[in-house]
């Protein structure tokens, strides 16, 4: 199945990628060029076998069918949506996946999965269901919106892939295992905490309203996953290094640290065992084996940099 918007204006259609900015910035793959439109105002992201809409923090907000988007929403073939006084309306061509005999098709195609080591990356907002209780929902779409756009961001200069979305919750990893993917996704995380001091910045009236800071929890595993096209239209991966990411960033709130490392992770790159505290083995729900959890404590410098660690607040 694909999709595309439809500008009710002009009638063009603008096809859908995978993930598509809607703003007024030339980097966006929907450019609408006017000043009441954010630079990054809106995501369309495909996931979880439909197109999915996101605002991303945006001063005037996105609307879907006359509602203002709150939360991530599933786009139906025939949506109308606005942004400002600009309106679009969603499409989709080709049919979604359904059965097929064998006699019909002439045997089924078989999804190519592959079993290959990668590096893990789970970012959570924390306290989520205490600030969706605290703040209005706009300010809570644009807050959410802010974060949502940030994490694209980073993973993508950081050569990461965004598997999912997942709420408050994000899964993004590297298909290669080296010290150049493992120094990445560490760089990641410093940016993700430093994301967090800009949004607390940019919103004091929300936050301090509510006597409370914007942070989240970050967990780095790496293992061998199943890697590829698990069904129709959807691409991702699955297997006990994903589970164990998960469990290991809910360990950020029992010991206090906001960036959490498997000892996997250490393992791979034992020149980063400088920078961290080992808190031992620790168990997790669901496992009958336990983790090895390392928190770190400064990051690293890029090794051409040739500086010294920098201790950030973590």
């Amino acid at each position: 199945m694909n999709a595309y918007l439809q500008c009710v204006e002009t009638d063009e259609p603008l096809d859908l990628a995978a993930v598509s900015i809607i703003g007024r910035c030339s980097e966006c793959q929907i450019i609408i060029a006017d000043s009441r439109v954010s630079r990054r105002h809106a995501m369309i992201r495909r996931q979880e076998g439909g197109f999915y809409l996101f605002d991303l923090g945006s001063f005037n907000g996105s609307y879907l069918n006359g509602s203002r988007v709150t939360a991530a929403r599933q786009l139906r073939h025939g949506d109308v949506l606005s942004f400002a006084d600009h309106e679009y309306q969603y499409g989709e061509r080709g049919e979604k996946s359904t059965p097929t005999s064998l006699e019909e098709s002439g045997g089924s195609t078989t999804a190519l999965i592959r079993s290959t080591p990668v590096v893990l990356l789970v970012s959570d907002i924390k306290g989520f269901s205490e600030l969706s209780e605290s703040i209005e929902a706009d300010d809570l779409a644009q807050v959410i919106g802010s974060w949502y756009s940030d994490c694209e961001r980073i993973l993508d200069e950081a050569g990461a892939t965004v598997d999912k979305f997942i709420g408050d919750c994000v899964l993004a990893y590297w298909t290669t295992v080296n010290p150049d993917s493992l120094s990445s996704a560490l760089r990641a995380a410093e940016q993700l905490l430093a994301s967090c001091v800009r949004i607390y910045h940019e919103r004091p009236d929300i936050f301090e309203k509510i006597h409370r800071q914007f942070e989240i929890g970050v967990a780095i595993h790496t293992g061998k996953v199943a890697y590829g096209g698990l069904s129709q239209g959807e691409f991702t991966l699955v297997g006990d290094p994903v589970n164990l990411t998960f469990r290991l960033e809910t360990l950020t709130r029992e010991l206090g640290r906001n960036v959490l490392l498997s000892g996997d992770f250490v393992r791979q790159w034992p020149e980063v065992r400088s920078c961290c505290k080992n808190h031992g083995v620790h168990r997790v729900k669901g496992r009958v084996q336990g983790v090895e959890v390392f928190s770190v404590n400064e990051f690293p410098t890029r090794p051409a940099a040739g500086n010294q660690p920098r201790r950030p607040e973590i």
